[in-house]
């Protein structure tokens, strides 16, 4: 797809709104215009200021969310600038993003040694701008709003505690005396009150003994009573007249033979302290969700950012699209099928951007990409001590994904003895970390992704059949590259002008008519992985205003440029037939994909003799 392509998505999905707005800081009047209008028209609110100065009195009179600020400026750099600012409590946690034409790592380093948080290279790369800025207003978004729910939670936590020091403050204490034996000698009123009987006569006839949850922890009062003499603090958990269960706390000594002490109901404090932990836990989780989704996003800083630079015209393409499309806005899991370097990626990206999860960061597993001993704790997590050089706690992905995507590439690669764990988290939504026996939950959304076929894998035992059932909830195949040939000149002149503004050549280079048939004819093995490093090459060496490409012969090539209509659409046919599994009509099927009907696929079928094996 193409860009207008790109800006149909975001008209028929819900397009992220990022709120807060930006304050630029650049004596150079051109650059300053340059940036408040891309920003301005993608939707932020921009502050332009050409002096340090009034810089800083913007920025501490109102924070903004963001700063791009210059590093060469007469009055004052911008290390000195971010170093005030970063001094300030108002601003000290505003991100700021260097501007510079600096290349040296220690220019980079003494930037982020005062602060800074990323930079922004000159001469300006419009969409390395706005992907730097959109992730750090992301995360800034992020971080405002954990803090303001640890905020809020500790607000919480206070009352409980003000709470709590009434309750024990204002407490009732019962008095009784009794025998080792658990006859009562003695109850005062507060004794009968707590343990809802009518009289200090029925308490004192029911005696001690029934009084106790578990026998085990009369035992050791009395052990302990006996050892020492006298007991202080005791917790234990006891059931009233009526049946209903009542944490206490005893202190209680031996005067002879017989037991004189002291209980305290701390049943409503028993529960403030438990909702004080679970407060305490809970806030805990957020910071560490915090610190986990702010080392996600800056590693994706480092990503290209171009999700949405899905190239194309082909009618193949456009079916594909029309998928992503309805499903994106559902939460139902989906499966994208596909050659290596067609793409899979990309249309994940797409279908996370479509949907309701789209201000969440997608969360991306490669399972081919680790071995199989780690890559239960990377989907996962584990505790500190799990296994040996497990030195630090690390939340899992699923863990990391509750609310957002994760999206599972090359999940054919999956070892058999983990698929098992994956189906459970799928189906249910729970998982353990490794080493803590903790359950968790995870309500991440499914998007998964293979090259492989896994209906072989499963009949060959390597892939299970109801995990497979369960991600194939909605198929996407993506087409080769060499089955939407009516692309590649698209592709190529996307290629071109990319890798011009990377290495500073011309965009006006041209491609032969010649070679670009050559392009349409050849197999592509790779895809449009495999044209991307093919046009990179061919733009290294580039000098004059041709742009020429070698393009690999085989003896495929040759003989495919051989072959008759008739052998060339039967070969066609037989790939499509494999692919959807020689399903002929239906949705997903091979009829679907050629675009014609089943009864003339199956025409077409019995005249090339094509029968299913």
């Amino acid at each position: 797809m193409n860009s207008n392509s790109g800006k149909d998505m975001k008209k028929n999905g819900k397009q992220e709104i990022l709120a807060g707005d930006i304050l630029i800081v650049d004596d150079e009047i051109a650059n300053l215009k340059l940036l408040t209008e891309l920003l301005g028209t993608s939707g932020y609110q921009v502050r332009p200021a050409n002096n340090p100065n009034l810089a800083i009195d913007s920025a501490l009179n109102s924070p903004p969310k963001l700063i791009l600020l210059d590093v060469r400026m007469p009055e004052m750099n911008g290390y000195e600038v971010c170093r005030l600012l970063k001094q300030d409590e108002r601003t000290r946690d505003v991100p700021i993003l260097f501007i510079s034409s600096l290349q040296d790592t220690e220019d980079r380093v003494r930037g982020f040694e005062v602060g800074g948080a990323d930079f922004i290279s000159k001469p300006f790369h419009e969409q390395e701008v706005l992907a730097r800025v959109r992730t750090h207003i992301i995360l800034r978004n992020l971080q405002l709003s954990l803090e303001k729910q640890v905020s809020k939670r500790t607000a919480e936590l206070m009352e409980s505690e003000k709470k709590y020091r009434g309750l024990v403050e204002n407490s009732v204490v019962g008095v009784f005396i009794s025998t080792l034996d658990g006859r009562f000698e003695f109850v005062n009123d507060s004794m009968v009150q707590m343990f809802d009987f009518h009289s200090p006569e029925t308490l004192i006839a029911e005696g001690s003994l029934k009084l106790w949850q578990n026998t085990n922890d009369r035992q050791r009062f009395i052990n302990e009573l006996k050892k020492q003499g006298q007991i202080t603090n005791f917790e234990a958990e006891t059931i009233t007249n009526t049946g209903q269960n009542q944490y206490v706390i005893c202190s209680a000594k031996m005067l002879g033979e017989n037991i004189i002490g002291m209980v305290m109901d701390i049943t409503k404090r028993k529960q403030a302290e438990n909702n004080l932990s679970k407060a305490y836990s809970e806030i805990k989780g957020l910071q560490k969700q915090l610190e986990a989704e702010s080392a996600f996003l800056q590693e994706e800083i480092r990503l290209e950012h171009n999700f949405e630079n899905i190239i194309g015209q082909s009618e193949a393409l456009k079916y594909v699209l029309h998928r992503v499309e309805q499903v994106a806005p559902l939460e139902s899991s989906v499966l994208i099928l596909g050659e290596t370097g067609t793409g899979k990626e990309l249309i994940a990206r797409a279908l996370q951007k479509l949907s309701n999860r789209s201000k969440r960061p997608l969360v991306k597993v490669n399972c081919a990409a680790l071995p199989g001993e780690l890559i239960e704790s990377e989907l996962f997590g584990r505790e500190k001590g799990a296994f040996t050089g497990a030195t630090i706690t690390q939340i899992g992905r699923f863990e990391l994904a509750r609310g957002s995507t994760i999206f599972l590439d090359e999940i054919g690669e999956l070892p058999f003895k983990l698929q098992s764990k994956l189906l459970r988290v799928i189906e249910s939504g729970e998982f353990e970390r490794l080493g803590s026996p903790r359950t968790r939950h995870s309500d991440a959304r499914i998007i998964a992704a293979t090259n492989r076929n896994l209906e072989e894998e499963v009949r060959k035992n390597r892939f299970r059949e109801d995990l497979f059932y369960r991600i194939r909830i909605f198929p996407i195949t993506i087409p080769p590259l060499r089955d939407r040939a009516e692309d590649i000149p698209l592709l190529v002149e996307s290629f071109v002008k990319f890798f011009s503004r990377t290495m500073g050549k011309s965009s006006t280079l041209e491609v032969s008519m010649s070679s670009m048939q050559e392009l349409q004819s050849y197999s592509w093995p790779g895809n449009v992985r495999e044209l991307r490093h093919m046009i990179e090459g061919a733009m290294i060496t580039a000098t004059g205003k041709k742009l020429k490409i070698e393009i690999p012969k085989n003896e495929n090539v040759a003989r495919d440029t051989l072959m008759s209509f008739e052998e060339m659409e039967r070969k066609y046919l037989l790939r499509v037939l494999e692919t959807k599994n020689w399903k002929i009509g239906g949705e997903d099927s091979a009829s679907s994909i050629l675009d014609m009907p089943s009864s003339t696929l199956r025409s077409r079928m019995k005249k090339l003799g094509l029968k299913r094996p």
